[in-house]
């Protein structure tokens, strides 16, 4: 359903489009409740045992990276990691295989990817200028358009909860905060974290954003 930010209209109003890569995300078998693929345990020499390269593009824009797979994976699909919500870029490249790791208070993102110093310095230069003063109107536009966000990847049509993401607006008023608490109750327990990676994403942004408005009366 979701597209990469790679035309104006898959962006969010002020997002601009950065850089384009091809890579891989990685993700853990077992956990997408996928079967082992043939001589796994080979794996192990690339520090691939136990995951799988889903292979697709990332993107990055001033506000966030975006992975899309290519529709040729066992799991497929789109999701977003925001700036804001970002912690640490780092080198975690094994052998001959060139990865990077996004980590976020909630989430880890690894993906297999040519040219991984320069792109660390860039997204780690574009999420340094966030002003956090924007968290709101991001999260506004966020809950306004949520299919941008991506539906995670899922084997599966199993929907995630970010469809509800407007009408928890409307019901709570713009509180960020109790919006993104409806959000992560939605979560289906049975779903794998790489089906909910979107939503988990948007939940974190709203309690940041959340943190930059004064107490409601």
């Amino acid at each position: 359903m979701a597209m990469a930010p790679s035309k104006p209209g898959d962006l969010f109003p002020g997002e601009q489009h950065v850089l384009r890569k091809n890579a891989n995300a990685v993700i853990g078998v077992r956990e997408a409740g996928l079967s082992r693929l043939p001589f796994d345990g080979l794996r192990g020499a690339v520090g691939m045992r136990g995951k799988e390269a889903i292979g697709g593009r990332l993107h990055l824009t001033n506000l966030r990276l975006v992975f899309r797979s290519h529709a040729v994976n066992r799991v497929r699909g789109t999701f977003s990691v925001f700036l804001p919500c970002v912690e640490e870029v780092r080198n975690t490249s094994s052998g001959i295989t060139r990865r990077v790791t996004v980590s976020t208070a909630g989430q880890d993102f690894t993906f297999v990817v040519w040219g991984v110093p320069r792109l660390i310095d860039t997204v780690d230069r574009y999420r340094a200028g966030f002003d956090d003063a924007h968290l709101p109107e991001v999260a506004a536009h966020i809950l306004a358009e949520p299919w941008k966000v991506g539906d995670g990847l899922r084997r599966s049509g199993r929907p995630e909860p970010l469809g509800a993401g407007p009408d928890c607006a409307y019901s709570r008023g713009g509180d960020f905060a109790a919006i993104a608490a409806d959000l992560a109750r939605g979560i289906d327990p049975r779903s794998a974290r790489t089906e909910v990676a979107g939503v988990l994403q948007v939940v974190e942004l709203l309690t940041r954003a959340a943190g930059t408005l004064p107490p409601r009366s």
